[in-house]
């Protein structure tokens, strides 16, 4: 028989289905059809499981909302059965370094390295980049697993306190640690603290690497005005008066730096408030204030004003994101062991105190 002519009549009661003829089933194709996509559909379901399955593997972080902060959250490789949780807003300071505290250091108006929870970085309060949610995560797992940071026994690296020394802030599972990498070994050490210190070294290290991408100027919509009495200005150079009405220049670098001592021995009577030494407080400028004394300094960020006969450094300084907030300026000077911020004043500036007569 020819089987592109077969028929078929399939009894249903007293009815006959008769196909008409040239519709004949193609049996042998129709049931490797059937293997063929059962197969193929075995095959997309085993597929998407191993992708479910790969998604959930690699899906290690979470987020979630705390006490207004944004938390993220992901688990450490080195076996801890805690996860590793950070704030991960754009004003919160994860990791921050500063260079300085040694006894005949300098002042250093800003960290080196700002790096905030949303993976914006700023260098100095000048340069600003961005890091991949990955990119962040990258550098801290560098810095919990490669390098072992949070299992430190030992947090200062420092055995000659006059010599300037980087100080490490880093900020994890709500607490804050400081660590300082400086002059170290010059007397006898263990093995273990000698370890750690090369460590230490390395997570620097890391981290400074992890920040060479490309960058772009830093600008604030704040800045907050720093001012000392300088008695040695450079009289070759046109030097402005003080343009502002809201408070007078004395009282701006007596409430920054305090008064200064009367020095009868020399004409210099400056302290080292502002060249070596960070300051007592800074004032944050109204946005006026700012555009007045940026024009004044011909869009300088550091200049010389004379009022009364006498002569006034004074410096503008950018807020960083996390400043304001904090009301503080991240500030490290010489002469310093640990980081503490400048307080930053918004309002009204006090009057100068009235000395005390003495008898």
């Amino acid at each position: 028989m020819n089987t592109q002519h077969a028929q078929y009549t399939k009894k249903q009661g007293d009815q006959h289905i008769q196909p008409s003829k040239g519709l004949a089933r193609p049996w042998g194709r129709q049931i490797g059809n059937h293997h063929a996509m059962m197969t193929l559909f075995a095959l997309c379901l085993f597929v998407c499981s191993a992708l479910l399955n790969a998604c959930s593997n690699s899906n290690t972080s979470s987020s979630n909302t705390k006490n207004g902060h944004q938390t993220t959250s992901f688990t450490s490789a080195s076996g801890s059965s805690q996860p590793i949780t950070y704030n991960s807003g754009p004003q919160d300071v994860l990791i921050r370094t500063f260079f300085g505290g040694g006894l005949y250091g300098s002042l250093e108006l800003s960290p080196q390295i700002s790096l905030y929870g949303d993976g914006t970085y700023i260098l100095g309060a000048d340069q600003q980049g961005k890091l991949s949610s990955d990119g962040l995560q990258q550098i801290l797992h560098t810095v919990i697993d490669t390098y072992g940071l949070l299992n430190m026994q030992r947090q200062q690296f420092v055995d000659i306190q006059d010599q300037n020394a980087t100080f490490l802030e880093i900020a994890l599972n709500g607490k804050q640690k400081e660590y300082i990498y400086g002059s170290f070994g010059n007397v006898q050490e263990s093995q273990q603290d000698m370890d750690e210190f090369h460590r230490l070294n390395k997570v620097l290290t890391a981290i400074t690497e992890a920040l060479k991408g490309p960058t772009h100027p830093y600008v604030s919509k704040f800045t907050a005005l720093l001012a000392r009495q300088t008695f040695t200005p450079d009289l070759s150079q046109n030097i402005p008066y003080w343009p502002l009405a809201d408070y007078t220049l004395q009282q701006a670098a007596v409430f920054v730096c305090g008064i200064v001592p009367a020095d009868d021995t020399s004409p210099n009577a400056e302290t080292g408030c502002l060249k070596y030494l960070k300051p007592q407080h800074a004032i944050l400028l109204t946005t006026t204030q700012r555009q007045t004394l940026s024009s004044a300094l011909n869009g300088q960020q550091t200049g010389t004003f004379s009022e009364g006969g006498l002569y006034y450094t004074v410096f503008l300084r950018q807020l960083l994101p996390d400043e304001l907030p904090k009301k503080s300026l991240a500030m490290f000077g010489s002469d310093q062991f640990s980081y503490s911020g400048v307080p930053l004043l918004e309002g009204l500036v006090p009057a100068v105190p009235t000395p005390t007569p003495s008898r």
